[in-house]
């Protein structure tokens, strides 16, 4: 049931990405982890919907729907911000632990002004107990990367990724830890 609520949220994705003005493709890996984001900002606002998969060889299943806006702070400062909510499905593949979370939170992004095309961006969204349903009693995923513009649409990055399940059992489960690479387009 929980996989057909994402599959719900990817069909309303492309459905709005009819009406959308901007599209991004995020697409990371190393040698144990896979993940593919997809976004889309509708017309004529700053609102942005997306979707996206983490897959861990070993530990499990991440699904996510998205929601958030986002807009320059302040044009001469270079940065970026956006806040929002993402929708989880978590498949832990070493624990009967699966369940659904919402994630508050966001994500900054800084052009270097000193250095051309090139830029730093943190993301943090974590769901509290309240908010974590099932065998879940919180979530948390992070990232940050340093990412380079090779051309107009299209980013090249060494990133950082930490996203973690609380569960009913005990301790924390760990869904990944590590670096990875990535490239981003953007359409």
């Amino acid at each position: 049931m929980n996989k057909s609520i994402f599959t719900g949220i990817v069909v309303l994705g492309l459905a709005a990405s009819a009406v959308a003005r901007a599209h991004t493709l995020d697409l990371n890996l190393n040698n144990d982890t896979v993940a593919v984001d997809y976004t889309t900002q509708i017309q004529k606002s700053e609102v942005n919907i997306g979707a996206g998969l983490l897959h861990h060889q070993d530990n499990g299943d991440v699904y996510y729907g998205s929601f958030f806006v986002a807009d320059n702070v302040n044009k001469q400062s270079g940065l970026l911000a956006g806040i929002g909510g993402r929708a989880y499905y978590v498949d832990a593949d070493r624990s009967d632990d699966n369940g659904t979370a919402v994630g508050l939170g966001g994500f900054v992004n800084w052009d270097i002004p000193t250095v051309t095309n090139l830029s730093l961006r943190s993301d943090l969204y974590y769901a509290p107990d309240v908010l974590a349903f099932d065998e879940l009693e919180g979530y948390m995923d992070f990232t940050a990367r340093v990412q380079y513009r090779l051309i107009e649409q299209a980013w090249v990055y060494l990133g950082y990724r930490y996203a973690e399940a609380k569960t009913e059992s005990p301790g924390k489960s760990k869904l990944d830890e590590g670096g990875h690479l990535g490239v981003m387009i953007w359409f």
